[in-house]
């Protein structure tokens, strides 16, 4: 059996990052939004009575160490989960830069979670499914199901955000020479804000009450306040993106690739061809699951 998956990147509308956790996480408040920008991800199944799991890439995209790839850590994670037996060959066309805060791994997972899940007959339900993600990574339940989503705790706690994107056009690009690690990121975070205790409730909350008022023109990512001044080409993509007619650019995740929100098709169209490695997008197609 062969199953055929897209895994869709994110961009962040509004990023939060509130406190530090006692579990060691940061507490976050995001609206998250799927965009069609995807990864190709292929299962093939072969019926074993035993677990085993192969990672490969199609193309040059770098996997690193298969074992700590998130994709690879799904399939084993749901077979020990599910006692569901099989030898799975995975296979991962990147499209979605990484280390650029568009959740490419995170997707990747989800992918491949929702692909066992089908393999496997829904052993799962989609609430178990995202937990199981929750397990993996913050962003993996988001990348399971998709849409546009407010997501607190350390993200895995979700609710569908009403913000209407049909008609809105997106154009992502990445710096050439640059990619951030997250963890890095939230260390350069605490370094500059503390460890983020709860004493600023009433700055936080009126950041999210401007996004809800205007989310177009009141986007926030915290991360810009750390990533940009020291990704001199992030910012400039930023401004590119704001002159050639977004009616707002932001920094995804914690970066350093920007995106461009466009109201106007040949706008778009424009953008990305004046942007070497841009990519235009539209909404992901909804549900995913």
């Amino acid at each position: 059996m062969v199953i055929e998956e897209k895994a869709y990147a994110k961009i962040n509308l509004f990023l939060d990052v509130l406190d530090k956790r006692a579990d060691g996480f940061h507490g976050i408040r995001s609206v998250m939004h799927a965009v069609d920008l995807y990864d190709e991800v292929t299962l093939d199944f072969t019926p074993a009575e035993y677990a085993c799991v192969t990672l490969q890439a199609e193309g040059d995209a770098p996997l690193g160490d298969p074992m700590q790839n998130l994709a690879y850590l799904a399939a084993e994670r749901f077979m020990e989960k599910t006692d569901f037996t099989a030898a799975v060959l995975i296979t991962l066309k990147k499209h979605i830069p990484v280390g650029a805060g568009l959740g490419g791994g995170s997707s990747n997972a989800a992918a491949v979670l929702r692909a066992m899940n089908l393999a496997a007959g829904k052993p799962l339900s989609i609430e178990a499914l995202c937990a199981l993600g929750a397990e993996l990574g913050s962003d993996v339940p988001f990348c399971i199901l998709g849409g546009t989503r407010l997501c607190t705790g350390r993200g895995e706690k979700m609710q569908e955000y009403p913000l209407d994107t049909e008609g809105l056009f997106f154009v992502i690009a990445k710096p050439k020479r640059a990619s951030v690690s997250t963890p890095a990121a939230y260390g350069e975070l605490d370094k500059a804000f503390g460890d983020f205790k709860e004493d600023n409730w009433q700055w936080h909350n009126a950041l999210f009450t401007f996004f809800e008022e205007d989310p177009l023109s009141s986007m926030y990512n915290i991360f810009e306040s750390t990533v940009l001044p020291n990704c001199v080409e992030a910012s400039e993509l930023r401004t590119k993106l704001i002159s050639q007619g977004a009616v707002g650019s932001m920094m995804s995740g914690s970066g350093p690739a920007v995106f461009g929100i466009f109201t106007e098709k040949e706008k778009t169209e424009e953008a990305a061809a004046a942007i070497p490695g841009a990519v235009l997008c539209v909404s992901a197609p909804y549900p995913l699951v």
